[in-house]
C-alpha cells in the first residue's frame, strides 16, 4: 500500500487541480498563479517520493553486508524505477488535466541515431524516430510547444504513426527536454480533437517539460557517481573477457560498447598504424560512417586524426578548425562535406611508439568534459597494455612454435597440427597427404663448407617449400636437413604434382653464399590418409 505521506500529497495535487484549473478565472496573474501552484505541488510530490527511499534503511536488497559498497546493478536498478517513476508522474498529471490526452516521452540515442521511446500510454507511438523526422525536428528546435494538426500534415503524420483512417481532426502537441543546454528528447501529446487542446495546457506542457529535464538531470548526477566505479569495473574486465586467442576486433567491438554507455557522441573512430609508418588503418566506426569507414587508410601527417600519432597527446578540442591547421579530418577537404567540430582523441601508446587512437566527435560545438578526457585517457591507457600484451604473446608463441632457423612449424608444432588436421579429416570424411622430403648428402655440405652454409640451404629449401604450397596446408622441419609437408583435403594424384614441382625446384636451384656455389637435390615419400592408414 502506499505510505501514507504520499497518498495527502496525490490528494492535494487533485484538489490544485480542481481549485486552479478548473474554474479558469480570467486574468494572466491567476494563470500563472494556478499552474505554478500545479507544478510545484507535483515538484513535491516526487521529491518525496525520492527522499522517502533516502531515509529507508538499507536492507539486503541493496547492500550485501554492512559497510560494503552498494551493488551497482541494485543502484542501477533503482535509477530506473525513479526515472520510471518521473515520467508516471508527469503522465498522471496530463491525464488529470484532460483524459483524452495520450502521452510518451522519447530520448535521444546516438548510438541509433534517432529518438527512443521512454514510455506511453498509447500502443499507436512507434518505437524509434528518426532524428530527421520533420514533426520531431520542429519540436527539438523550438523552446514553445508545437501543435501539429493531421490535416496540415498528412505526409509527415502517416510517416510517424503509420498508415489507418486518420479523421482529420487529430492533433499533436509536443515540447522539447533538455539536458545540459542541449536538446535530449521530447514529451508529445496525441488528441483526438484539436479543439480540445487550449492555451492553458500548452503553458501546462511547458513546465512538465522542464520538470522533466530538471529530474533527469537530478538522476543523471547521481548515475555519474556509480558510473565512475561501473566505468573503472569494466575497463578491468575488458582483461578478463580478452582471452589471449581473441581476435583484434573483439577489443575494438568491447571499446565501442564501453564508448557507448560512457560518451556522447555523433562519431566513434579506433585506428591503427599501417604497414606503412606514415599512414593509419580504420579499424572500427560506430555512429556516422558516410566520411569514413573501417579498412580505410589515410595520412597521418595533416590530418586531423593523423594528431594524436604525430604529438602522442590527446587532442581535446570543441572547435578544432581554429585551433589546428590540417587539410582535413581523414583527407585534404573532406570537412567542407563533413563537418564535427567537437574532437576528444587519444593515441593508444606503447612506450613512445603510438599504436594507434581511440576518438570521439561530436558534429556541434559542445566540448567534452574533464570527466570525458580522463575516462578516455584510462580507455586508450588499458586498450594499449592489451594490445601490447596480445603483441608480445603473438612473438612469444611464434617463438615457440616455429624454427628458429627456418620460420617453419617446429616438430612439436607440427605433431600437434598433424593431429588436429587427421581429426578434421576424418570428422568431415576428406583425405590428407602427408609429404617427407630429406635433402640428399646433407652432410657433405656442412663438413666442406660449414654450418653457416648448411644453414643457408636450409633456409633456401625451406622458402622454396612454403612458396610450392597452400596457406592451409601445414609446412613444417621435421628435424635435421627433414621437413615435412601436409597437404589438406588433397588425394595422392593430386599430391604428386606438388612434390614432383618441389624436387625439380630444388634441383634446378643454384645456390651461392660468399661465393661458394652448390647445387642440391631433395628426395620425397608421400602416404594418404585414409587409403595408406
Amino acid at each position: 500500500m502506499p505510505n501514507l505521506k504520499q497518498v495527502t500529497i496525490v490528494t492535494i495535487v487533485i484538489l490544485s487541480f480542481i481549485l486552479f484549473i478548473f474554474p479558469a478565472p480570467d486574468g494572466t496573474i491567476y494563470t500563472v498563479f494556478r499552474i505554478f501552484a500545479f507544478i510545484s505541488i507535483s515538484f513535491l510530490f516526487f521529491q518525496s517520493s525520492l527522499e522517502a527511499q533516502k531515509s529507508e534503511v538499507p536492507t539486503a536488497k541493496s547492500f550485501a553486508v554492512i559497510n560494503k559498497k552498494p551493488d551497482n546493478e541494485e543502484l542501477t536498478n533503482e535509477l530506473r524505477e525513479n526515472y520510471d517513476r518521473l515520467l508516471s508522474v508527469v503522465f498522471q498529471m496530463i491525464i488529470a488535466i484532460n483524459p483524452e490526452y495520450k502521452c510518451a516521452t522519447y530520448m535521444f540515442d546516438p548510438t541509433l541515431g534517432g529518438l527512443v521511446l521512454q514510455k506511453s500510454t498509447f500502443k499507436e507511438f512507434p518505437e524509434n524516430i528518426s532524428q530527421e523526422d520533420p514533426l520531431c525536428s520542429s519540436i527539438l528546435n523550438q523552446d514553445d510547444p508545437v501543435l501539429v494538426q493531421q490535416a496540415e500534415a498528412k505526409e509527415n503524420w502517416i510517416n510517424l504513426f503509420g498508415e489507418k483512417t486518420w479523421r482529420g481532426s487529430e492533433c499533436m502537441m509536443g515540447v522539447r527536454l533538455m539536458y545540459h543546454g542541449r536538446p535530449a528528447g521530447c514529451l508529445i501529446l496525441l488528441a483526438d480533437h484539436f479543439k480540445t487542446v487550449n492555451e492553458r495546457d500548452k503553458g501546462i506542457l511547458t513546465y512538465l517539460g522542464k520538470y522533466i529535464s530538471i529530474g533527469i538531470s537530478r538522476l543523471q548526477r547521481i548515475e555519474r557517481l556509480i558510473t565512475d566505479k561501473d566505468y573503472h569495473l569494466q575497463i578491468a574486465n575488458l582483461f578478463n573477457t580478452f582471452g589471449i586467442k581473441s581476435d583484434q576486433n573483439e577489443l575494438f567491438e568491447k571499446i565501442r560498447d564501453l564508448c557507448r554507455s560512457f560518451f556522447r557522441y555523433d562519431k566513434l573512430t579506433i585506428t591503427l598504424s599501417a604497414d606503412n609508418a606514415s599512414k593509419a588503418e580504420v579499424k572500427m566506426v560506430d555512429g556516422f560512417k558516410e566520411d569514413s569507414n573501417v579498412d580505410d587508410i589515410f595520412e597521418i601527417e595533416n590530418t586531423l586524426h593523423g594528431l594524436p600519432y604525430t604529438s602522442g597527446q590527446i587532442i581535446n578540442s570543441a572547435d578544432w578548425a581554429t585551433k589546428y591547421s590540417v587539410k582535413g579530418r581523414f583527407i585534404p577537404g573532406d570537412t567542407e562535406l563533413f563537418n564535427f567540430n567537437t574532437i576528444l582523441a587519444a593515441p593508444i601508446k606503447k612506450d613512445n611508439d603510438v599504436l594507434g587512437s581511440i576518438a570521439v566527435e561530436r558534429t556541434e560545438i559542445s566540448p567534452f568534459s574533464d570527466r570525458d578526457f580522463a575516462l578516455l585517457e584510462i580507455l586508450a591507457a588499458t586498450a594499449s597494455s592489451i594490445l601490447s600484451w596480445k603483441s608480445e604473446y603473438n612473438i612469444m608463441h611464434k617463438s615457440a612454435i616455429h624454427d628458429g632457423l627456418t620460420d617453419l612449424l617446429n616438430h612439436k608444432a607440427y605433431q600437434d597440427r598433424f593431429v588436429e588436421e587427421l581429426s578434421r579429416a576424418k570428422r568431415f570424411k576428406q583425405n590428407l597427404v602427408l609429404l617427407i622430403l630429406d635433402l640428399d648428402k646433407f652432410k657433405r655440405i656442412n663438413d666442406t663448407y660449414g654450418h653457416l652454409y648448411g644453414d643457408y640451404v636450409l633456409m633456401v629449401v625451406a622458402k622454396q617449400l612454403k612458396e610450392s604450397v597452400r596457406n592451409i596446408d601445414i609446412c613444417a622441419r621435421y628435424g635435421g636437413e627433414e621437413f615435412a609437408i601436409v597437404l589438406v583435403n588433397t588425394d595422392i594424384e593430386n599430391a604428386r604434382p606438388v612434390a614432383e614441382r618441389i624436387i625439380e625446384k630444388i634441383a634446378e636451384y643454384h645456390f651461392n653464399k660468399d661465393g661458394i656455389e652448390e647445387h642440391m637435390t631433395i628426395s620425397a615419400g608421400m602416404s594418404e590418409y585414409p587409403k595408406n592408414s
